[in-house]
């Protein structure tokens, strides 16, 4: 076969190497729709034990949250985008639901122990919802509560100007304390809405 007779197989095959790609592709995003939501019986317990203090100077253990559905984001008040945004995000979210916000509380747990007291966060919080529950505490419990809840966090730089890296997402959990999914900020505003409301049953 000469080298001009090769071209169309050639081609041929590298298309249908793509074709199986996108197919591929296309099972995971569908499997991963149908999982974005975990049914009573998969979801896990996340109310692991923890001691916390939130911005008024209280005391918040995984009991004080239970019996309300909950959203939860981890981030650090000095964090430059990643962490207002999705607190603007879900300030809206709060505003939306008019008075079935009553039935949900939003968490802000501080990754950041080191800067953000509790006098900070509730000056952080309430620039966005003053609802938003705030949570610090010392390093111990965070590790061992991020832990449990598979979430990340690293710092990075040194210095006073250091920066936290960890987990962007904003995880739902259950009035009991079960996992219900997540919401990401490349939703659309309306598909984060349809979430939590499905979340609070409302």
């Amino acid at each position: 076969m000469n080298t001009s007779s090769k071209w169309p197989v050639l081609r041929t095959i590298r298309w249908v190497s793509w074709a199986l790609v996108a197919l591929v592709v296309a099972i995971l995003v569908l499997a991963w729709a149908q999982k974005a939501f975990l049914t009573p019986a998969e979801a896990k317990p996340y109310a692991t034990p923890f001691e916390l203090t939130d911005q008024n100077g209280k005391t918040v253990t995984e009991q004080t949250l239970l019996g309300k559905p909950s959203a939860w984001f981890f981030g650090f008040t000095h964090c430059p985008d990643v962490c207002p945004t999705a607190l603007a995000e879900m300030a809206q979210v709060l505003t939306e639901l008019g008075p079935d916000a009553d039935k949900l509380t939003v968490v802000f747990v501080s990754v950041d122990p080191a800067r953000d007291t509790p006098a900070l966060l509730k000056d952080y919080v309430a620039y966005f919802d003053e609802r938003i529950v705030a949570l610090t505490g010392d390093e111990q419990q965070l590790h061992q509560m991020t832990k449990a809840r598979y979430i990340y966090y690293k710092k990075v730089g040194d210095g006073d100007s250091y920066e936290m890296d960890h987990t962007a997402g904003v995880q739902l959990v259950h009035a009991d304390g079960r996992f219900f999914g997540t919401l990401d900020s490349h939703e659309a505003a309306d598909v984060r809405l349809r979430k939590v409301r499905r979340l609070i049953g409302g």
